[in-house]
């Protein structure tokens, strides 16, 4: 029985590195989906709130539904909806079927993160921010191998950004199909479960909103992170090659934060609290440099920032609602789809200043390390206290 949940543990990581791949392609290759819609650089914005969109949306429902229905069925279906916008996308003729593949595939991108993050928090309780931060790398080292393979990719005679995408819907689909073949006597409705209509009902709890808040700030700077560096090489007379090897070593730097973060459990609020300003010094480095090379410190400096915080803080919320992580989880993916939906048009294209756009996530970074000193001084640490769970 051991060995078959471990396997599961692997699986759904598995799925979230393909996560990972997808997004890391998206964001390398979304200037030339653009441009072959006859867009300017200022739609990039546009194209990734437009998926980011999608993940909100499909998330408040997949809240309403996995603690009832199942964890399991919530991600199956969901990882078929990203498959079906992926292919819509990849073969879209018009900037109408564009804009409807690309909301189907954060339909399902979505729930497949959060709820599959769930789904490993509940099967493993004694060393959920261990699995939470191994996905996290799978994540990390798919959004890594990503900017390199689309690079290398598009060298090749005949092909374009479409072609890519294509690949990533099937790599979908083959995890899709691992799980379906994988998952009998898995799937029933979980005992006892009821449908709560209300997910909202759990930020009636501070600390809890607290999460939902830093959550929703650090996925200003982290969602914009990858694609702003880009632009920021390029700006800087960069080849097309060293910009997009930015985006590898954000990622880089990222994953070797949560392998960290795999040994920190009980000192989720220290990660917060420490790393965060990093991504201030991070940007100083990148804006001040004269050189690619000092620049690409920077880079590693945002990357070291973002590191485990993003699942720290989903930890941080499962513990405080452990009986209802499915709605607990959407929640907190509901915000950080908020986040990742606003920043991209706002701080980004609405900007339309790679150098202003930076210096604000600077300062929403040092906002976020506040937070987390305040949780540390207003609830005691999780770890020296039992979940308290509904209140």
């Amino acid at each position: 029985m051991r060995s078959r949940q471990s396997a599961q543990n692997w699986l759904y990581c598995t799925l979230v590195g393909v996560l990972g791949l997808y997004a890391s392609t998206y964001q390398t290759l979304v200037d030339r989906l653009a441009a072959r819609f006859g867009m300017d650089e200022r739609m990039i914005g546009v194209l990734l709130s437009v998926y980011a969109i999608g993940s909100l949306c499909s998330v408040l429902v997949s809240g309403m539904l996995s603690d009832s229905m199942g964890k399991r069925r919530v991600v199956l279906c969901a990882a078929l909806l990203m498959c079906l916008g992926l292919v819509c996308v990849a073969t879209a003729g018009g900037t109408v079927p564009l804009f409807v593949g690309l909301f189907l595939t954060g339909v399902g991108f979505g729930p497949s993160e959060s709820i599959g993050s769930a789904l490993l928090t509940d099967e493993n309780p004694g060393s959920s921010t261990k699995w939470m931060n191994l996905s996290q790398i799978f994540f990390g080292v798919g959004a890594i191998l990503a900017p390199l393979a689309a690079t290398w990719y598009l060298t090749l005679p005949g092909v374009d950004a479409s072609g890519a995408l294509l690949i990533c819907a099937g790599a979908v689909f083959l995890c899709w199909a691992a799980m379906a073949l994988t998952s009998g006597g898995r799937l029933q409705t979980p005992a006892g479960a009821r449908r709560e209509l209300n997910v909202f009902s759990v930020l009636k709890n501070r600390e809890f909103l607290l999460y939902a808040v830093l959550i929703f700030v650090y996925l200003c700077y982290e969602s914009i992170g990858p694609v702003y560096f880009r632009q920021l090489f390029l700006e800087r007379g960069a080849t097309e090659a060293d910009a997009n090897l930015a985006i590898s070593i954000f990622w880089a730097a990222m994953v070797l934060l949560r392998l960290v973060g795999v040994f920190m459990g009980g000192r989720e609020l220290a990660c917060v609290r420490w790393l965060s300003p990093l991504i201030a010094v991070g940007v100083a480095v990148a804006l001040l440099a004269q050189s690619n090379g000092l620049r690409l410190l920077g880079v590693v400096l945002y990357g070291f920032g973002c590191g485990p915080v993003w699942p720290m803080l989903f930890v941080l919320a499962s513990r405080v609602f452990p009986h209802r992580s499915g709605a607990a989880y959407a929640t907190m993916m509901l915000f950080s789809m908020a986040g990742n939906s606003l920043s991209p048009a706002i701080l980004g294209s609405g900007v339309n200043n790679v150098e202003i756009t930076f210096i604000i996530c600077a300062f929403l970074s040092l906002a976020v390390a506040g937070g987390g000193w305040y949780a540390m001084r207003k609830y005691a640490a999780p770890v020296s206290r039992p979940a308290r769970g509904e209140m």
